[in-house]
């Protein structure tokens, strides 16, 4: 657990906290999903590692997650770079006694037609989508293997791996990848009592107090059997199911959010 003090009997704090004892690495987690995940798992009572690019909001998230009565703290870092992910995780593992939890959540994406797709444009999406994530992931596991931990990695793809998105030809094969690397990680993992699943998301909105921009989310809801666009929320509610002690036997799946959408053939 992390060994710096949290701030307990705050209020938010949840009533049971199954995780209680846990230490989670959220990457991404100043914002949107990522910050949501964090927070819906401080409330379960598992202390938080922010990770994020820009010092001031990993600081504020961290803040945000210490009134939830946990213990955390952040970590810059630019995970486009993969010296940078391997650094975070040497950081993250020296600082707690014990890393129960990996979320892999940062992403990002370039928007542009293949062809114009620059080198450097690819291996930024790449490294931050896909290979980003097999190295925090190959460091998490060693770390549960050495310590005995029955942990659990997530690993975040999106709806553009299953129905493609425009322009984002490299963001989705990407993110495709990442739920094909769920499936064999959690093969190997397995018999160390290691659970890796994947949540897909489907249309988000940005998180409630972010600007509206209601024009963006139109066309999608008008797709979307259940007649809105998804929330962080949404996606927070199944990473934590994904962590919860009672689900470790649910393995190697990666589960579509998405209100239907994926199941409608708009005409």
């Amino acid at each position: 657990m992390i060994q710096e003090s949290g701030r307990e009997g705050e209020t938010g704090v949840h009533a049971v906290r199954r995780l209680a004892g846990k230490t989670v690495l959220v990457t991404g987690s100043t914002r949107g999903i990522g910050r949501t995940v964090a927070e819906w798992l401080a409330r379960e009572g598992a202390g938080i590692v922010v990770s994020g690019r820009e010092a001031g909001p990993v600081e504020e998230a961290v803040e945000a997650t210490r009134a939830l009565g946990v213990p955390s703290f952040g970590l810059t870092a630019n995970l486009a770079q993969v010296d940078d992910a391997h650094r975070l995780a040497e950081e993250v593992l020296a600082r707690v006694e014990r890393l129960d939890i990996l979320v892999n959540n940062a992403g990002m994406s370039i928007r542009g037609r293949f062809w114009e797709v620059t080198d450097a444009a690819w291996e930024e999406q790449v490294n931050v989508n896909y290979r980003s994530p097999f190295v925090l992931a190959q460091h998490a596991a060693r770390h549960m293997i050495e310590r005995g931990l029955r942990g659990r990695i997530v690993n975040v793809s999106t709806i553009g791996a299953h129905a493609c998105h425009p322009d984002a030809a490299v963001y989705d094969s990407a993110k495709g990848a990442v739920e094909v690397m769920t499936r064999n990680m959690a093969y190997e993992l397995a018999p160390h009592g290691i659970s890796v699943n994947c949540v897909i998301p489907g249309a988000i909105a940005e998180r409630p107090g972010a600007p509206e921009r209601p024009e963006r989310w139109d066309e999608a809801r008008r797709n979307i059997p259940f007649g809105r666009v998804g929330r962080a929320e949404d996606i927070a509610a199944v990473v934590r199911f994904f962590c919860l002690p009672e689900t470790e036997f649910t393995t190697g799946q990666s589960l579509l959010v998405d209100g239907g959408h994926s199941s409608y053939l708009h005409e």
